[in-house]
């Protein structure tokens, strides 16, 4: 295994399953600001950060996640979740990305899905997956810092 995805892997960031990476479809590590979105995506969904994980969401985010088109319903759904969380349960996200359907300077697309599994004093209680969800980022102006843009639950 490359040492990168190694490294993705055990930060909760993976890329592809066995069976699905026979399509070569796949990279070997994802861009740099790309990972860093997933990252702070995950470090404020464990964190139980609201206000945090606004930031990685665009303000013209759209999309069908959990039902909820724009960043501000998808924001106030996060916080509502983390405050009603009993005190000492914390959260662990996983992202998978099964496909990456465009990686380039103007965008990042993917089908992916999302993992949070509950802890109580560091003992599993209970796994959450989504979906497989489609996935866009884009770069914004005026500075060129990726966001996420839209995440639609892809339906069977």
């Amino acid at each position: 295994m490359n040492p990168e995805l190694a490294t993705l892997t055990a930060q909760g960031i993976s890329i592809g399953d066995q069976k699905e990476q026979q399509n070569n479809l796949y990279p070997d590590c994802l861009s740099k600001h790309i990972l860093s979105i997933f990252q702070g995506l995950k470090i404020a969904y464990n964190s139980k950060n609201a206000i945090e994980m606004g930031r990685v969401f665009s303000d013209s985010y759209v999309g069908s996640f959990y039902s909820l088109k724009n960043k501000v319903a998808l924001v106030n759904f996060f916080q509502e979740t983390f405050r009603s969380l009993p005190t000492g349960v914390s959260l662990d996200l996983t992202i998978n990305i099964y496909q990456v359907l465009e990686d380039s300077a103007e965008a990042f697309r993917a089908i992916a899905d999302f993992s949070s599994r509950l802890k109580l004093l560091m003992m599993p209680l209970q796994l959450f997956d989504s979906e497989r969800v489609y996935i866009e980022l884009h770069s914004e102006m005026p500075h060129g810092i990726w966001k996420i843009t839209k995440i639609d639950t892809i339906k069977d």
